[in-house]
């Protein structure tokens, strides 16, 4: 019934995350601590390639990970449009299973919170298993901060002139035992005033304490763990990014 990042999902994302812009910063962040970085770099939850491309674009060597097949095939155009290529692999996080092993790998800003909680420790383990030596994982959470529970949005993107994505998100449920937030979303895609397209989504996102990432992250088995809030220029940020060595 439900299904994260389908074809019209992709198309809103395509549109309100395009390939370069920078979200609170995290473009100019990732792009700096990774600039010294010589080995391969793989970037978990790709998406569209919003990150990917400018780093390939500063000569940096990087491969793309996501689950959702629509947005992988978005990610292959937007890397002939802009004449590039990448390595690119379709596979659930909780189940990594890779060929070669990367110097850095990085799930910029809230990617990180959409993997399933209760398998949080397996994804973290994989992507050690993942890392060479003394690579590094470098990744963003985020506290609900500004969730209202019962609050509708509605948006609308056109894609021509007769055609656009009616988009409705519904905040659900605020699960303070859980550490989880859940919304509904919907996507309507519109053709001369008739809907002839919905899809549908439960949008869960899983939040973490400091000290609970730090412990999660020890166990996995990473060393010489940090941390800093709004990329370390607004402490006030409700966002978190983790930066873990493996030994």
């Amino acid at each position: 019934m439900f299904k994260e990042y389908g074809p019209l999902s992709t198309q809103v994302y395509q549109i309100t995350k395009p390939i370069g812009r920078s979200l609170n910063g995290d473009l100019d962040y990732y792009a700096q601590q990774l600039a010294k970085q010589p080995g391969r770099i793989l970037e978990a939850g790709v998406g569209t390639g919003r990150m990917l491309i400018p780093l390939l674009q500063k000569g940096l060597q990087v491969d793309g990970l996501d689950l959702s097949a629509e947005m992988l095939a978005q990610c292959r155009e937007n890397l002939a449009a802009n004449g590039l290529t990448a390595d690119l692999f379709q596979q659930d996080l909780t189940h990594l299973q890779l060929d070669r092993t990367y110097q850095a790998i990085i799930m910029p800003t809230g990617s990180f919170d959409l993997l399933p909680k209760e398998q949080i420790l397996t994804v973290l383990q994989g992507f050690y298993q993942h890392l060479a030596p003394d690579g590094f994982l470098l990744f963003d959470t985020i506290l609900p901060s500004d969730f209202k529970p019962g609050e509708v949005t509605v948006d609308s993107f056109p894609l021509d002139d007769q055609r656009g994505i009616l988009f409705t998100s519904t905040s659900e449920q605020f699960d303070w035992p859980a550490q989880k937030v859940s919304y509904s979303h919907r996507y309507e895609l519109v053709d001369q005033g008739q809907v002839v397209q919905t899809e549908l989504s439960h949008f869960v996102l899983y939040w973490y304490g400091a000290m609970e990432m730090r412990l999660l992250l020890e166990k996995a088995g990473f060393t010489t763990i940090s941390q800093q809030t709004g990329y370390g220029q607004d402490t006030t940020s409700d966002l978190l990014t983790f930066r873990a060595q493996r030994a």
